[in-house]
């Protein structure tokens, strides 16, 4: 197969950014369009935006994953920069 350039982009953060990284079994389900769970995660980042990284990890989760179990694996990362 042919080689795709990946794009790539650089950024500067301010000290205290949170940056969170996650998989899409966080916010994907089978049942639904994609932008149904990104919606979900921005609403979650409003409402515990305040949050230290391992409280809003454990919120996000607790917010995010569907109550009958996961069908996808999921990976979560936040930190404060």
């Amino acid at each position: 197969p042919d080689h795709v350039p990946r794009p790539q982009a650089r950024t500067t953060f301010t000290e205290g950014t949170v940056l969170v990284l996650y998989t899409d079994g966080l916010i994907e389900r089978r049942t639904e369009d994609i932008d149904r769970g990104l919606a979900r995660l921005a609403d979650a980042l409003t409402r515990h935006r305040r949050s230290d990284p391992e409280d809003l990890a454990d919120a996000l989760l607790a917010d995010l994953l569907p109550p009958t179990g996961t069908t996808d694996d999921t990976a979560l990362i936040v930190l404060r920069l």
